[in-house]
């Protein structure tokens, strides 16, 4: 297994363990180990780019992503710190856009990801100013949920975040299938 992958695998047993213990720490302490998985994600991250990364290590970064995601998300909704609307929407946009469209990328044995690299396109779907927003807000939001109720105002800004930056990916689906 490379390390990579032991890094992504770590983010789950992670997410996990912080939510059978996450009653007997302090509010500062779930706050610094939501962060500290996100962070492990820019880990992985960096340790894939330099040691090489393979189609199976893309495809399990993408699952752990949603998996921590999701898990912290679901796990918010049922304290009802997270309206039961967004955890839906948010996971139909990610089982839509994310998973039916890398299906149909193997099918097609087209394994391209949305590239626009120019214009305001590229600033909005592709940039890495985009992909911070989206990494940020969703961290926000896992870390807020351990200190209060999730303003709705964030749960929109990520939802408005993600469908626009799910649209290309959207557009290159319906092509595919």
């Amino acid at each position: 297994m490379k390390f990579s992958n032991a890094i992504s695998l770590s983010r789950i047993l992670l997410l996990v363990g912080h939510t059978l213990i996450h009653s007997f720490l302090p509010i500062w302490a779930n706050v610094g180990i939501v962060v500290f998985n996100y962070l492990l994600d820019f880990v992985d991250g960096k340790v894939s780019r330099r040691y090489g990364g393979t189609p199976y290590g893309e495809f399990m970064d993408i699952s752990v992503d949603r998996i921590v995601t999701l898990g912290y998300f679901a796990f918010h909704t049922l304290k009802g710190k997270i309206h039961l609307t967004f955890f839906l929407l948010v996971l139909i946009r990610n089982i839509v856009l994310d998973y039916v469209s890398y299906f149909s990328m193997i099918k097609s044995k087209k394994r391209e990801r949305h590239k626009m690299t120019s214009g305001l396109h590229y600033w909005v779907y592709s940039s890495p100013l985009s992909k911070l927003i989206n990494g940020g807000l969703q961290l926000v939001i896992s870390a807020w949920g351990f200190v209060s109720p999730v303003p709705v105002v964030l749960e929109i800004l990520f939802l408005i975040n993600s469908y626009v930056r799910g649209f290309p990916t959207f557009k290159k689906m319906r092509k595919l299938v």
